[in-house]
């Protein structure tokens, strides 16, 4: 018996990819998620490993804030690729 895991890709374009998160001190969190799953699933499963609340993230790809709705699929993302995860700063004193 063997415990590799079958890494052949799912029939219908709703093959898996591994992305990765990284927050602002350089820490990452990957996810295995489908082309087709909503981005705020991730961010809300990021959130919730973080202990934070997820309105106050803000997820970018290449320096663009990905929205909600988007996939991996509109994003265009590839295996392995990386989003930046910022902590939402409010103003205040100076």
């Amino acid at each position: 018996m063997s415990d590799e895991k079958d890494t052949k890709p799912d029939v219908g374009g709703s093959e898996q990819i591994t992305i990765r998160v990284r927050d602002q001190s350089g820490e990452e969190t990957v996810f295995k998620i489908k082309q087709t799953t909503k981005m705020s699933k991730v961010f809300n499963a990021y959130a919730q490993r973080k202990g934070l609340d997820p309105k106050a993230l803000r997820f970018l790809l290449d320096g663009q804030r990905i929205a909600d709705d988007e996939t991996p699929k509109t994003l265009e993302l590839e295996d392995e690729d990386q989003i930046d995860c910022l902590l939402e700063q409010l103003g205040g004193e100076c």
